[in-house]
């Protein structure tokens, strides 16, 4: 595995605010946005937010560069030098956000602060990173076509990458992790009908299973799964599938299911508040919406809609003040994305 160090390019963006207010009580659609100004980037692939520095990344599509707003939805600049990123994560406790350059078998670091690369990592070839999730401070990936699947790890500090293969995906799984379940990683077979999650136990630097879940026996299973996000309390992971109409919650020691959240159609973005365990989750339909529950609540809190044919990404403030959804009006790898900033009351 190698490294080699960087500037980052030059810095631009075009982003915009959409703020709404909460709802209490029972779930109503909010009014729609304000405002609404597109990213500039052809497509959606990811974002995080990093309260710390009180950023919003968006990664596009091709050779999109990374656009960065803050928590207001103001654009703050693009990194080109990470064209191309097709997934992002954070390191909270480092401050380094890592990007999958897509094509290239390589993970991209760069400093939140100075919002410059400082490093860039080889996966090794044929390892190209499809999906990533920090644990500790192992970067963790999934990579491989249909039907080669695998799991991988970069330790950034020891500047060394292991991959294994895994059968249980079909397809490079969506991955999820949170410092609220240390050493554990949850991965999730995207696309599929019916889709298997499947917790690990990664302390030792390898992917060793915990727990899979059996998607024939959850309350109509999960199919073609999108996103997953571990919950608050660290006992739990929460599946955006499209079908069935609502999100599940398994457990991550035995993977079986132990509450549902309603949503109606097509769930496909999901996100777990840090300090509060707030779940919210965005769907794609006619009129798309994220819906927000309390932690074991099926009945959504408030409900916000915004423009587009879905959302497809979703993200935290570590407060839970404040939520930011990416909605595009068609495909989003192919169409404008918009960043929308919804504030919590």
């Amino acid at each position: 595995m190698g490294m080699r160090f960087k500037s980052a390019g030059a810095l631009s963006a075009a982003t915009a605010a959409i703020l709404f207010t909460a709802l209490a009580g029972p779930a109503v659609a909010a009014s729609g946005p304000t405002s609404a100004v597109a990213l500039p980037l052809s497509g959606f692939s990811s974002i995080v937010a990093d309260s710390a520095h009180h950023q919003v990344f968006v990664s596009g599509a091709g050779a999109d560069p990374v656009a960065v707003a803050d928590f207001a939805g103001q654009p703050v600049s693009t990194l080109s030098s990470l064209d191309g990123a097709t997934a992002l994560a954070l390191s909270q406790g480092d401050g380094i956000l890592y990007a999958a350059i897509g094509g290239t078998d390589e993970i991209a670091a760069v400093n939140t602060s100075t919002l410059q690369e400082v490093a860039l990592y080889f996966t090794g070839t044929g390892h190209d990173a499809r999906h990533l999730a920090v644990v500790g401070h192992d970067i963790w990936f999934s990579y491989g076509a249909s039907g080669q699947s695998g799991i991988g790890v970069l330790d950034p500090a020891a500047l060394t990458v292991a991959t294994t293969a895994e059968s249980t995906f079909y397809n490079a799984p969506v991955l999820a992790a949170s410092p609220s379940a240390p050493n554990v990683l949850v991965a999730g077979d995207s696309g599929m009908s019916p889709s298997v999650v499947e917790s690990f136990d990664v302390s030792t630097g390898a992917p060793v299973p915990l727990a899979k879940s059996n998607p024939w026996s959850q309350s109509d299973g999960c199919e073609n799964l999108s996103q997953l996000a571990v919950t608050a309390d660290g006992a739990g992971v929460v599946t955006a599938c499209g079908w069935p109409y609502h999100g599940s919650e398994l457990t991550l020691n035995g993977m079986t299911e132990n509450a549902t959240y309603q949503t109606g159609a097509y769930p496909n973005s999901v996100a777990v508040a840090p300090a509060n365990g707030a779940i919210a989750i965005g769907v794609a339909d006619a009129s798309p919406s994220v819906y927000l529950f309390q932690p074991g609540t099926s009945n959504p809190t408030g409900t916000y809609q915004v423009s587009g044919s879905g959302v497809y990404g979703l993200a935290w403030n570590q407060s839970g003040s404040e939520l930011f959804a990416v909605s595009t009006p068609s495909t989003p790898s192919s169409s404008t994305p918009t960043l929308n900033v919804i504030g919590i009351s």
